[in-house]
């Protein structure tokens, strides 16, 4: 039976929640310029018929319509950035771009709420004239426009840290959930380029750097999708994990793989004009308990330690000679639902360096 609501898709519920924390974040963050000034510097500005507006109470109406609609367009601009090309520029060209965009967002909202004031006659037009030469004085400018730079820095401060840890990371990392060490059960995928060492040869270090940039970008909005998260980027690989039931769920752990392969494919004309190469990916993959804990001061990010990161390693290296894309380990075979588009054969038992007992080793191939 259908859900009676429209099920979003991750990609999707992650640019909706990005949009609202900053449409939120931006009318707090304007009260609190509005609390600031009225509380603590009130006596040194109401003056005038800018006092008589700040006590008609409209100032609220003009906070709420102009924080919404700020937000809205800070966060277009944002996606509208990092969605195009201008997100391979230098990161200060991106930050005088976005800039940019942002004082005329806000003065556009400004413009928006004195026009609603105007064309229902909320208040006297001579009352709006007197607040826009208010306004435009040197010191509210001054003002307003450093409040807004530090507004701007502290919520794309925020945005990036987020993303940079994985989505919902940063949040456990405030309340300290992985202060101390704990376990979880995660399924990990090492993915990595074949033939990685000749195509650096072929290519020389500039052109293969840019060969993984594009690469990973291709794999970006994936993760995503297939809800995992990134651990780390070591050279040309990239480690991923899920929460088990996450990664297991749908098939999401290995749906990814293959929806990458597949974007490979559909870009190989790309790959082959620009670096006269078609990438392919191999990966390993497996489930179970590790530890889980925030590591270092200078720089602190959220460390993963166990065997299941060691055996997932070892079979991303085991798949060339057993000439499969894909390997897992009889643990994650073990918690993954019946699926028709995907055939499990068995490879053997294998004894992987470091382990006592031989391990159940599976190839994943995609049924046509």
């Amino acid at each position: 039976m259908e859900h009676p609501y429209i099920k979003l898709k991750p990609k999707t519920k992650i640019f909706l929640l990005e949009w609202l924390f900053i449409i939120v974040s931006n009318v707090i963050l304007m009260y609190a310029y509005y609390f600031f000034t009225w509380w603590g510097l009130g006596p040194y500005l109401r003056t005038g018929i800018f006092n008589d507006y700040m006590n008609t109470g409209y100032i609220h109406l003009e906070i709420i319509v102009q924080g919404i609609l700020f937000g809205m367009m800070f966060g277009l601009i944002n996606f509208l950035v990092d969605n195009t090309k201008l997100r391979r520029k230098s990161f200060g060209a991106i930050i005088l771009v976005k800039t940019f965009l942002y004082v005329i967002a806000m003065t556009l909202s400004g413009i928006f709420v004195f026009v609603i004031y105007h064309v229902f006659s909320i208040i006297p037009a001579e009352m709006i004239n007197s607040i826009m030469l208010d306004y435009l004085s040197i010191s509210f400018l001054m003002s307003a426009s450093v409040y807004l730079i530090i507004m701007v820095l502290i919520i794309n401060f925020i945005l990036q840290i987020n993303r940079k840890f994985g989505y919902g990371v940063l949040f456990s990392m405030i309340i300290g959930k992985y202060h101390k060490p704990r376990k979880e059960r995660r399924i990990f995928m090492f993915l990595d380029m074949k033939d990685s060492t000749g195509n650096a040869e072929r290519l020389g270090h500039y052109y293969y750097s840019r060969l993984i940039q594009s690469c990973i970008h291709d794999l970006t909005d994936l993760i995503i999708r297939y809800k995992a998260q990134v651990y780390q980027y070591v050279g040309d690989e990239v480690v991923l994990t899920w929460p088990s039931k996450k990664g297991a769920k749908d098939l999401n752990c290995i749906n990814l793989f293959y929806a990458f392969e597949q974007r490979l494919i559909d870009r190989q004309k790309y790959y082959a004009e620009q670096y006269n190469i078609i990438p392919e990916f191999k990966a390993g993959l497996d489930e179970g308990i590790i530890t889980v804990t925030e590591v270092g001061d200078i720089k602190r990010e959220i460390a993963y330690h166990g065997e299941v990161l060691h055996t997932a390693a070892r079979l991303e290296k085991m798949c060339n000679n057993l000439q499969k894309n894909v390997l897992i380990t009889q643990n994650l075979v073990s918690i993954l639902p019946a699926e028709d588009g995907f055939d499990k054969e068995f490879m053997g038992e294998f004894k992987l360096r470091g382990k006592e007992l031989e391990e159940k080793v599976f190839g994943i191939n995609r049924i046509a």
